[in-house]
């Protein structure tokens, strides 16, 4: 849309682009735009070209040196540029406009797929908190939200498996503490009573002792338990022999085994393996482990203890049933205190689920670690480890 002028070395317009006069052919260009362009120079300047136009003109000049010819003009009226430009900046204010309605738009969107989930999972850690446990909330994604949300069901899970064997283990420990109080009130009122005769009074007697030492070991596992889940467990590191720790267990185990006759087949690492560790809090963990075992294991079966020597110079430490395994959802809780896994491993009808969590406690106390493996039918395998002596 612009007007085309030539001008040639002498400053004098030869050619103009149809639609101007005619009459400016033979002029001489304005002296500041003849000069500046002539000295090799682009020159844009606001000017009429006197005799040319009528308003004030965009005039841009460009050098060409070509024979005659000095340079090229072209002028476009400035109320059209400015119209230009204003159409311009109306159509850049509209698109920022829409611009601002589509982010907010956005913005909002997003925010309220960001803040639902978050709405949700507040709702239901409200619901949760009144003892609800079996609330969960809706997964709708895999980013990070998503995985909060996955996150927050898990925990409610845990919750809601905690509040059951929390249940499981009150009536548990209820049951084992009123059998024995039951039996030792029962026994000692027939003795006080004279319902005994003299000469049985020592058979009921040891009868009523037997059944305080069965509430001694109930409450000597609550303590323990709680200590170790206050980190109060106190380590008296020694070095010792965890081969005799272990001969001295399966000892000590031997009338339960012969009473299932169960084989104990141990193999170790070397003759003697030097450990540092709570020599009684091992003995403790090696006890628990093989009571389990035998506890679990049918008749006529085989227990595997066996240590060997990992590549971090650890001592590892494993203790294999025979019996009915454990289930993939029992092994993520079998560790936790008051868990009882009763629908898989129901041959424990007295136990009160703290002597896993006791083994784990005591275990992690020694900064080392424990590790069940296991399938349903084929038996279950404890495996913990301990650090080698210098």
């Amino acid at each position: 849309g612009a007007s085309i002028l030539l001008m040639n070395t002498d400053g004098i317009l030869v050619m103009t682009s149809p639609g101007i006069s005619e009459a400016l052919l033979g002029q001489v260009m304005q002296e500041d735009l003849f000069r500046a362009v002539l000295e090799g120079n682009i020159v844009t300047m606001e000017s009429k070209i006197s005799g040319a136009f009528e308003v004030p003109m965009l005039v841009v000049g460009y050098p060409i040196m070509q024979g005659q010819m000095a340079g090229i003009f072209m002028c476009r009226p400035m109320p059209e540029i400015e119209k230009s430009l204003q159409d311009m900046y109306s159509a850049g204010a509209l698109c920022l406009v829409l611009v601002l309605l589509l982010g907010i738009l956005a913005s909002y969107l997003t925010s309220r797929r960001m803040t639902a989930p978050l709405l949700e999972m507040n709702q239901a850690a409200k619901i949760i908190a009144n003892g609800n446990f079996d609330q969960r909330v809706r997964i709708k994604s895999q980013d990070e939200m998503g995985q909060l949300a996955e996150s927050f069901n898990h925990m409610a899970e845990s919750l809601e498996n905690y509040e059951k064997t929390r249940r499981d283990f009150i009536a548990n420990v209820s049951h084992d503490l009123r059998s024995p109080l039951t039996s030792i009130q029962g026994f000692l009122t027939a003795v006080i009573d004279g319902t005994v005769p003299p000469e049985k009074q020592n058979h009921y007697l040891n009868i009523a002792l037997e059944e305080t030492y069965r509430l001694s070991k109930i409450a000597e596992g609550i303590v323990d338990m709680s200590r170790a889940q206050d980190s109060k467990v106190t380590l008296q590191w020694e070095e010792f022999d965890i081969n005799e720790v272990i001969r001295a267990n399966i000892s000590a185990m031997e009338p339960q085994l012969n009473q299932k006759n169960i084989v104990v087949k141990a193999f170790y690492e070397s003759q003697k393996t030097i450990v540092r560790a709570d020599r009684d809090k091992i003995m403790r963990v090696v006890h628990n482990l093989l009571e389990n075992a035998v506890k679990f294991s049918p008749e006529n079966s085989e227990i595997q203890v066996e240590t060997t020597l990992s590549e971090r110079r650890k001592v590892l430490v494993s203790v294999k049933d025979q019996g009915c395994g454990i289930s993939k959802q029992d092994q993520r809780y079998i560790f936790d205190r008051f868990y009882k896994a009763d629908t898989t491993r129901n041959a424990d009808k007295v136990g009160s689920g703290l002597g896993l969590s006791i083994v784990r406690e005591f275990i992690y106390a020694h900064g080392e670690q424990i590790a069940v493996k296991s399938e349903e039918g084929k038996g279950a395998e404890f495996i913990f480890s301990l650090q080698l002596a210098d």
